[in-house]
């Protein structure tokens, strides 16, 4: 297929090619190759995090010592 270029430099593409197709562009030299590039067939939603239960972070005491000293002796 042979298209022409208007004064803005666009072209208008054959019916197959949809609005928000993407394609790619090769070019090597003076040729210029578009491929329509396919869509994924099977889009998985993102998961969203279980509602019911808080992160982990929320369940530590950052203030609380992760040890306990030996022998029962206090801080020097």
């Amino acid at each position: 297929m042979i298209v022409t270029v208007d004064q803005k430099r666009r072209v208008v593409l054959p019916k197959p090619v949809q609005p928000g197709d993407a394609l790619e562009v090769a070019s090597t030299g003076d040729l210029i190759v578009l491929h329509v590039l396919k869509r994924p067939a099977n889009l998985v939603p993102p998961i969203a995090p279980e509602s019911g239960k808080p992160p982990r972070l929320m369940d530590i005491d950052l203030d609380e010592p992760a040890f306990l000293p030996l022998g029962g002796e206090g801080p020097a």
